[in-house]
């Protein structure tokens, strides 16, 4: 059987159902009504609707087929007259089976739960009903190395971790994003081990206080307005009331068409989707991941000023963590920590204004809600899916946020964490790299340039320059040159302790509830 393409809408009295099915007889199109379910059938098509409110056939419902275009107009009352039924764009929710559905609507509750004697039973029962309202400074130790199987393709990735084998070749593709020697055995702990390597490896200082001091490219980037914050000014606009909090319960309703509406592309790519039910096994970590990779493509539309290139699949895979090393985070720090490493080693661009501008553009995506979210990751997998080697990534990471982000994903916590990325403050000593020493020196190489200029003599090689040896001891104290005895090691100490700063966050105290913190923040 074949899923006909289909659109829904409402009004206070009826549910609008539109069904693209071509070269179909009229004579064998069959409908059936059943309290919440719509059910539709003319061979080779099938199509079955679960809406969250129940629906009747009543005098009111009609059904007319236009040959010419293959459209079928279905209008159908509701049994409540005023209901509005939510959700009804999110098409994969609307696929879901009633099974799907009460699963969804029962947050923290695993489909399949595995019940054991006495005490056990409680406890399970006590997780499967864990409340959503998490605190994301709260650390998750990493199992340990030893605590991880080794054997070959045992280890996981991609999804809440729900992979393995799809990398076991990815050597002998031209996979320029992977970063991982070994993905089917190295572990969690080695993985990231190896990414904090590679970045430490990759980061070229000349590059950073070029990209510091020439910054004409640049600054128009950092002051480009990205899409998501101008649909966010224009919500803001929509809302009669200032404190945005008070209608938080109401912000799917409230969206700018533009926001909320899917083009037939997108609706096409939603109903392509796998039919799935996922069982998470940590939350915390699949949101922070989608953090990771909505940083990465909210830095790349932000420096090709919101029109994907090329090299946009690339550049987005390198940037990210999760996608380049299958990291799986555990703190909120440590994933801006390892996005703004990458967002300075890797792109075309490298500069910690623009970094910061890419962060809030995904608060901005988070405030918008799952909606906003969801197109970003429906424009993610249509990047990835047309490449020959990366569209492995969709199957790995984008087909499940996709499905999730419809039907598991939770409006309360995306809201909180809108609210955290916007108040997020990071040093840049965090990052390991003496970045504020590269920045002092690449200024004072600068203005020395400039007064041997006005002065009309040549000016004096420096440390831009690729001919000259690195200055004596001066340099060693201020940026540890890797050229001198005395400093050999300083980048590594740096990034050692960066790296330890992530796995310190365990020690730190936890934040205040995030209900808490929703009523006492307006943003």
């Amino acid at each position: 059987m074949i899923t006909p393409r289909f659109s829904v809408r409402q009004d206070d009295a009826s549910v609008y159902v539109t069904i693209h099915a071509p070269h179909v007889r009229a004579q064998t199109i069959e409908f059936d009504v059943d309290d919440d379910q719509f059910k539709f059938f003319a061979s080779p098509y099938y199509l079955r609707l679960t809406f969250p409110g129940k629906i009747v056939e009543d005098q009111a419902s009609t059904a007319s087929f236009d040959a010419a275009t293959g459209d079928i107009a279905v209008t159908l009352s509701k049994q409540t007259p005023g209901e509005e039924f939510a959700n009804l764009d999110l098409l994969t929710s609307l696929l879901a089976t009633r099974r799907e559905r009460d699963a969804g609507e029962q947050p923290g509750r695993p489909v399949i739960e595995e019940m054991t004697d006495g005490d056990g039973v409680e406890a399970a029962l006590q997780q499967a009903y864990v409340d959503e309202d998490f605190d994301w400074e709260i650390p998750q130790t990493l199992a340990a190395a030893g605590d991880e199987p080794v054997l070959a393709g045992s280890a996981t990735y991609g999804f809440d971790q729900q992979y393995s084998g799809y990398l076991a070749h990815v050597h002998g593709t031209a996979n320029e994003i992977n970063e991982v020697a070994d993905p089917e055995r190295m572990t969690a702990e080695e993985r990231r081990r190896n990414r904090i390597a590679c970045e430490d490896a990759k980061f070229d200082e000349d590059y950073y206080m070029d990209n510091y001091i020439n910054d004409e490219d640049i600054r128009p980037l950092i002051q480009h307005q990205s899409q998501a914050q101008q649909a966010l000014r224009q919500q803001r606009a929509h809302q009669q009331d200032s404190a945005v909090d008070q209608l938080a319960e109401q912000l799917d309703q409230t969206l700018p068409a533009d926001n909320s509406d899917f083009t037939d592309a997108e609706k096409q790519t939603m109903l392509d989707l796998p039919r799935k039910t996922h069982i998470i096994s940590n939350k915390q970590a699949v949101y922070l991941g989608l953090v990771d990779i909505l940083f990465a493509y909210a830095l790349d539309l932000r420096i090709n000023l919101d029109e994907p290139s090329v090299e946009s699949a690339w550049s987005i895979g390198a940037v990210s963590s999760s996608l380049s090393n299958l990291e799986q985070f555990a703190t909120l720090r440590s994933v801006v920590v390892a996005c703004f490493r990458r967002a300075l080693a890797y792109p075309l661009y490298r500069n910690w204004e623009l970094c910061e501008r890419a962060l809030e553009d995904v608060s901005a995506m988070c405030k918008l809600g799952r909606r906003a979210l969801l197109k970003a990751m429906l424009g993610l997998k249509r990047l990835f899916d047309k490449h020959d080697v990366y569209y492995v990534y969709s199957k790995l990471y984008l087909d499940d946020y996709c499905v999730w982000l419809q039907t598991a994903a939770s409006d309360k916590v995306i809201r909180s964490l809108a609210r955290k990325l916007h108040h997020f403050e990071l040093d840049k000593d965090e990052i390991g790299w003496n970045l504020d020493a590269y920045e002092d020196l690449a200024l004072m190489t600068s203005e020395s340039d400039a007064g041997e200029s006005e002065c009309g003599g040549e000016p004096e090689q420096h440390a831009f320059s690729d001919t000259t040896e690195p200055d004596p001891k001066p340099l060693i104290q201020v940026i540890g040159d890797p050229g001198t005895s005395a400093a050999p090691d300083s980048n590594a100490q740096n990034s050692a302790h960066a790296a330890t700063d992530l796995e310190s966050a365990s020690l730190t105290p936890a934040l205040p509830d995030l209900l808490a913190l929703e009523q006492a923040d307006p943003t």
